[in-house]
């Protein structure tokens, strides 16, 4: 497999951060003018729906996306479908959608998503990737699409989702984003899921983190989960060993 991005996931600074980045002659630069002097040619932006101090949130999105195409960086969007962090251990529904019914949370779902890309696209960014949820190992928007219990409302969501993105921006890859993997078992229960239940996706996501999971090494590297289902796979979240490995 080949690497052709090599991104940063930078939704942790607010537009304005005065972060560092060191150059290859060890001097300091504004992450911002820093680009590919630091070793980096794609930005990762996470969104939440509705977060406090409105950080993360679409507007603070656009700032960032903005400075990350002046360099020539494109964009891959993280839809969280929170109002804060979501992962395996959390998947927590926004706090204006609790309550609703299934089809009522799948249009607001929608809703959000195309409002989003379409406020970044009306300010001209090239948006190459678009996640729809982050590590959706066990679904997202509990209980209601966690995957364990209610797999058809998850891909149903899902596919929402993506219905969306596919009409703001036709030619982005969609991605879903899993973790553990190294954990073949669960990526086909998930896709073999997803895919049984009608959702249509262009690229795996994959967390690796081989800090827990001991038995790891790098020759996982080529036999990740994703990777035998022939399918386009990108590393998402790694610890520096896979990260270092995957180079």
């Amino acid at each position: 497999m080949r690497i052709k991005r090599f991104g940063i996931c930078i939704a942790a600074l607010c537009a304005s951060a005065a972060v560092s980045a060191a150059t290859e002659t060890g001097d300091k630069e504004p992450f911002w003018l820093g680009g590919d002097i630091s070793g980096m040619n794609a930005t990762r932006l996470r969104v939440w729906v509705n977060p406090k101090h409105g950080f993360c949130s679409p507007e603070d999105v656009l700032k960032m996306a903005k400075r990350s195409q002046a360099l020539g960086m494109p964009v891959m969007i993280d839809f969280h479908y929170s109002d804060w962090w979501a992962d395996p251990g959390k998947q927590n529904p926004p706090e204006a959608w609790v309550g609703m019914t299934l089809e009522q949370t799948k249009k607001a779902l929608a809703d959000h998503t195309r409002q989003t890309l379409q406020l970044l696209k009306n300010e001209g960014i090239d948006v190459k990737w678009v996640q729809v949820g982050n590590e959706t190992t066990h679904g997202f928007l509990w209980p209601m699409g966690r995957f364990e219990e209610n797999p058809v409302n998850y891909a149903s969501l899902t596919k929402a989702g993506i219905k969306a993105v596919r009409e703001v921006y036709p030619e982005a890859e969609v991605i879903i984003h899993l973790d553990n993997g190294f954990d073949q078992g669960l990526y086909d229960r998930v896709f073999d899921s997803l895919k049984s239940n009608g959702v249509e996706w262009d690229t795996i996501g994959i967390s690796v983190y081989p800090y827990w999971a001991p038995e790891w090494n790098a020759e996982d590297d080529y036999r990740l989960g994703a990777f035998s289902r022939n399918m386009p796979t990108v590393i998402m979240d790694a610890f520096k060993e896979a990260a270092s490995s995957a180079r």
